[in-house]
């Protein structure tokens, strides 16, 4: 389950330095590769290798990684197109020293067959192996791939921006739908990303009390989230204060916190849902 906006207006209470100085206490996890691709080739033997062995598999790094030098887009299913469904998928691979790629574990799905997509793309990459010491060797990756929607009318954006918000109410989505149709983002990426600024706009914009209780609710949605979604935000939050975080890794920053939200209890969730319309009202207000 998109040029875009600048979303880098980091003045609203939730943004990188408060969550991750939050956070950071809260998780330890090994460094590895985060690599997007959109890949493709024909396997000629139409059959996955036998697992590595785990003792055999080396974690990716910057220095320690496989060049790819054939990719292509994972392609959209009919039923993905229809639905509107958007995102990332996110896999966790091994790209062994032979040249194969194995041992597939599906970090961030989408419905709607998109997952499947992912995979069939990943399996057709073709690369050279990482090399240690001279040889070659086997190393887990992730590889992303991501899912953008085009020439949106403004009923589709409101469907996704109802679907992909849903602490909004149905008329803030509308009234945000009418604005991104006119301005011309008619991509699901664009649409998020005017989205998100609005809303960090709006939150900088709230009463200093309504700032402190978004942070508060937001930091228990973060801490609420299974081990994969904490990892993947703090390394996303970690990332962030050293370098310009991609539009994707924003939108996928974005879509984690969002998922946190969704599992508060109705009381605090109904309380994050006023806050963010309020916030939304306000950001849309852009000077």
């Amino acid at each position: 389950m998109r040029t875009p906006m600048s979303t880098k207006q980091r003045s609203f209470p939730i943004g990188s330095q408060v969550c991750a100085a939050a956070l950071t206490a809260f998780f330890t996890f090994a460094p590895h590769m985060l690599m997007t691709s959109m890949a493709q080739s024909e396997d000629t033997k139409g059959k996955m290798p036998a697992p590595t062995p785990t003792s055999a598999v080396e974690g990716a790094t910057a220095s320690l990684k496989p060049k790819i030098i054939y990719r292509e887009k994972a392609k959209y299913t009919k039923e993905g197109h229809d639905n509107l469904t958007h995102g990332t998928v996110e896999l966790s691979v091994v790209f062994r020293a032979d040249g194969s790629i194995s041992d597939f574990r599906v970090v961030n799905g989408l419905p709607d067959g998109l997952t499947e997509k992912a995979i069939e793309a990943a399996k057709k990459i073709r690369f050279e192996p990482a090399i240690k010491g001279g040889q070659p060797v086997s190393v887990r990756a992730t590889l992303e791939f991501t899912f953008h929607l085009y020439e949106l009318g403004e009923k589709e954006i409101s469907k996704i921006m109802h679907n992909d918000f849903p602490m909004l109410s149905k008329e803030t989505v509308q009234e945000m739908a009418t604005v991104i149709y006119k301005r011309g983002d008619r991509d699901t990426r664009k649409a998020w990303l005017f989205t998100q600024q609005c809303l960090e706009n709006g939150m900088s914009k709230l009463p200093q009390s309504g700032q402190e209780e978004l942070t508060s609710l937001t930091l228990e949605a973060v801490r609420g989230l299974n081990e994969s979604d904490q990892r993947s935000y703090q390394q996303f939050m970690e990332k962030s204060k050293t370098e310009r975080l991609p539009d994707d890794v924003e939108i996928r920053m974005m879509e984690i916190r969002l998922r946190g939200i969704s599992r508060l209890p109705d009381e605090k969730r109904r309380r994050v849902s006023a806050l963010y319309n309020n916030a939304v009202t306000l950001g849309t207000k852009l000077p």
